[in-house]
């Protein structure tokens, strides 16, 4: 009698094998005796600004499951715009992203994004017409988002940190 169900062979290859067994080293944020909690870091150069905004996203999401307070959704929206501008900033205009450091603490997110070029970031000219699509504003809205900005000049490209506040 057919039930209409495919049989399901045993003779299959297992294939489990093959997987490759991937590990992500997690920081322990609940913290051990007689230690602080660590929290959350992220350090892997990122190739796009949307593979930074997702790492920030996920170093803003430990914190608040771990030793921080939650983030409030502007604030998230502020950190990611930020992150998001010193990343496309760095892509475009910099010869791309030689560092990306993110770090919490009580203060707010430190943000570290490097790249090759030594030329300062420059503010719109708000004399001069701007043509469709053309930008120029990331600078100005890191400038008024961050809470504290560092840049440093290097032989081979600067690091510009910010310092973003959680609420």
């Amino acid at each position: 009698m057919s039930t209409g169900v495919p049989e399901v062979s045993t003779d299959a290859p297992d294939l489990r094998g093959d997987v490759p067994d991937v590990s992500i080293d997690v920081p322990d944020l609940r913290g051990e005796r007689g230690h602080e909690p660590v929290a959350p870091t992220v350090s892997v150069l990122p190739a796009t600004a949307a593979e930074a905004r997702q790492q920030v996203a996920g170093v803003l999401r430990a914190w608040a499951d771990g030793p921080g307070a939650a983030v409030g959704e502007r604030a998230r929206a502020d950190i990611i715009l930020a992150v998001s501008e010193l990343v496309t900033n760095a892509l475009r205009h910099g010869g791309g992203v030689t560092r990306f450091d993110a770090a919490m603490s009580d203060e707010g997110i430190r943000v570290t994004v490097g790249d090759r070029s030594a030329d300062l970031p420059r503010h719109p000219d708000p004399q001069r017409p701007r043509a469709r699509g053309e930008g120029g504003y990331g600078w100005f809205l890191v400038r008024e988002l961050a809470t504290e900005i560092t840049l440093v000049l290097g032989r081979t490209g600067k690091d510009i940190t910010v310092t973003l506040p959680l609420r």
